[in-house]
């Protein structure tokens, strides 16, 4: 369905490494629920610089003519008038969108209504790209060594490898009441979303373990292992945005904010330390029962933060223990 006239948007390209490049470059947000900004020539704008990632950010279009910008976890940010974003923010006349050295001017000739309270509509009906905050709880399980196993063993071994590593992955989030949003090459990203924060922490860290399990006893299934895989997990609680992205007609539910990103920067924190499998946010380590006594006190710097990201962190074996006495 058309933009009305009197909420359409435009955005126009104010930098760019070519002069006249810039000057010729603008897009009409009117036709579409959402458009997405990337690198690659199937994105709505196409941004062709080697700071832009392939997917970088996407602007949704509410029913209300409301315009909003989305980051979709890039490499580099998406900046609102200097900025850096990490959950979805809300448009104004005359806002600049910064992707590294490019800037993007958003230019809004009227200011829209308040939308009304949102009906009890099914997710996967729905177009817009993101529907609504939530507290979750992020699991991020990665294969630890997995770049020098593929230079190894070679590509047609990998495959098979993956194939039953994320088959059997997928049937223990499930089993632990988790969703799997993603599975990203040799690390998966599950979520869990109910309303007893304690418990969906809990059943994360029994994934993590059975995860674990799994994949050091993958050599019964694939052969030649040319040593045993361990992984290394990241566990993360806080606000984020969830709902379904709907391009091109297919339903992709999904989460973004910065509780995901800095599960990520934190599951890197496992293959730095020695005797570290699982590192956890504070923010899920208060729901626990006296973490201080199996887990120990961590600080760490991570990319995006200026600030040092406290954590707890342990082995698995330290993991089991708390399990066994408080799960």
């Amino acid at each position: 369905m058309t933009t009305p006239p009197e909420t359409a948007a435009t955005l126009t390209l104010l930098d760019a490494p070519d002069a006249q490049e810039a000057n010729d470059h603008s897009w009409q947000l009117t036709d579409n629920t959402t458009y997405t900004l990337g690198r690659v020539a199937n994105t709505d704008i196409t941004l062709p610089y080697s700071w832009v990632s392939r997917k970088h950010a996407m602007i949704q279009r509410e029913e209300n003519g409301q315009f909003n910008l989305l980051d979709l976890g890039s490499s580099n940010g998406t900046f609102l008038n200097g900025r850096k974003i990490h959950t979805p923010i809300t448009l104004q006349n005359g806002d600049c969108i910064g992707i590294g050295s490019t800037r993007l001017l958003f230019h809004q000739n009227t200011t829209p209504t308040r939308p009304s309270a949102a009906t009890g509509a099914d997710l996967d009906e729905m177009t817009v790209a993101f529907i609504q905050k939530q507290i979750i709880t992020i699991l991020i399980c990665d294969i630890h060594d997995f770049t020098r196993l593929s230079e190894t063993m070679g590509d047609q071994w990998v495959s098979q490898l993956l194939q039953h590593w994320t088959g059997g992955v997928s049937k223990l989030v499930h089993k632990h009441e988790g969703i799997v949003d993603k599975f990203i090459g040799d690390a998966v990203m599950a979520l869990w979303a109910g309303p007893n924060l304690r418990d969906n922490i809990h059943q994360a860290l029994k994934t993590a373990i059975a995860i674990s399990a799994f994949t050091s006893n993958l050599s019964q299934k694939v052969p030649d292992l040319p040593w045993p895989l361990q992984i290394g997990a990241a566990l993360n609680t806080g606000e984020a945005m969830l709902g379904n992205l709907a391009q091109d007609g297919q339903s992709n539910y999904t989460v973004i904010g910065d509780v995901v990103n800095v599960a990520f920067r934190l599951e890197n924190m496992t293959s730095r330390q020695e005797d570290l499998d699982l590192v956890m946010g504070c923010d899920a380590a208060v729901h626990l029962v006296e973490p201080a006594t199996f887990f120990k006190k961590y600080s760490f710097r991570v990319k995006g933060k200026q600030e040092a990201v406290e954590a707890y962190g342990c082995n698995f074996s330290q993991l089991s223990a708390y399990l066994k006495k408080n799960a």
